[in-house]
């Protein structure tokens, strides 16, 4: 039998400071990007039919910004205060985003549809390039309570996977911005002629350690939680 050791308490550290930035309001339809992970796991009818309310409401607000991207191309083009070229680029992109948009709330729609069959009980496929959705893209970040909740309540696979890509995704988050930090440290050394150059440039570097040590925190409970993902198997 293999050993799981418990979760450091700077892990949970991790995990609390990482919540209290995420916006925690969201219509009750929609599902957190956790929660899509957890019920993805889940063959119930209600569970399919939550799924396919989160997708409908998502492709929802992807029409809306195809609206919205679209009457931005419209306005770009016909505006006398900016260069024409400028406002043919600006629309050219404007469109494009429209056109992603509508591509996403078209996929959605039918990702919905294909729950709604599941939860009938009917035979169904999910339709092409719908995997991105079904891992959370476009849902919100699970809240604080969500998170905390769910460390203390972890018992399924569903719910260590859930954990594992959250540590996962903090893991990459903190190594891109220890990178960052990393990056201006070197440039404030440089900047021999700012009297304060040197301090900020300490400053800098202490930041980028912590967010590394940040890093390998998160990463570990990424770990932890897939060990146990296979355990509770």
């Amino acid at each position: 039998m293999r050993t799981i050791h418990s979760l450091p308490l700077a892990m949970f550290a991790v995990l609390a400071v990482a919540g209290t930035a995420i916006a925690q309001d969201k219509p009750p339809a929609l599902l957190s990007d956790v929660e899509v992970r957890q019920l993805m796991a889940s063959a119930e009818p209600a569970d399919c039919e939550r799924l396919a309310s989160h997708f409908a409401v998502l492709a929802s607000r992807y029409a809306a910004e195809a609206k919205r991207h679209q009457s931005m191309a419209q306005a770009s083009v016909g505006s006398a205060s900016r260069p024409t070229q400028t406002g043919m680029s600006m629309s050219a992109h404007c469109k494009r985003l429209a056109q992603l948009n509508t591509d996403s709330a078209t996929t959605l729609n039918e990702l919905a549809n294909h729950y709604r069959q599941l939860a009938a009980g009917a035979a169904s496929s999910p339709p092409p390039d719908s995997a991105r959705f079904e891992a959370g893209l476009g849902a919100p970040v699970a809240s604080e309570a969500e998170l905390v909740g769910l460390a203390g309540k972890a018992r399924t696979p569903a719910d260590h996977e859930a954990l594992e890509q959250y540590f996962e995704a903090l893991a990459r988050r903190y190594t891109t911005e220890a990178k960052e930090h990393a990056a201006l440290a070197v440039s404030w050394k440089g900047a021999t002629r700012v009297p304060t150059a040197a301090i900020t440039a300490a400053h800098c570097d202490r930041l980028a350690s912590e967010l590394r040590d940040a890093a390998k925190e998160a990463a570990a409970a990424a770990a932890m939680h897939k060990e146990l993902a296979g355990v509770a198997r």
